[in-house]
């Protein structure tokens, strides 16, 4: 699991990453699991970043270059939402993920516990 941990970090540092394509990356890279399960495995990495300040969560307009930061409390209510699970339409709003400085150096030294 601790590769699935480092492959979703990644995707936060490569460029700013929509929830639903965290879900999608781990429905690939999981699919002996159900979406619901891998859903779940998704919320505790992404609370598990969050608690560590490894990502910042923004809202953003599908289609729109601008992103307005999110607190961590916001984040978190954001993540048991099901609606931001699903890929926006255009001009609809969507919870995207980048990275923090932290989040790059742990990624870089390897520094994420395995904790699922």
């Amino acid at each position: 699991m601790k590769n699935i941990i480092y492959k979703i970090l990644w995707s936060t540092i490569e460029d700013f990453v929509g929830l639903w394509e965290i879900l999608w990356e781990l429905n690939s890279l999981l699919p002996e699991k159900s979406h619901k399960e891998n859903l779940e495995s998704v919320r505790k990495i992404l609370k598990y970043f969050l608690e560590q300040n490894l990502v910042t969560f923004y809202m953003n307009k599908w289609g729109n270059d601008e992103l307005e930061g999110l607190s961590s409390n916001e984040a978190i209510l954001f993540l048991k939402d099901e609606k931001y699970w699903n890929a926006p339409a255009i001009n609809e709003m969507c919870i995207k993920i980048g990275n923090t400085e932290k989040g790059e150096k742990f990624y870089n030294e390897e520094l994420v516990s395995d904790f699922i």
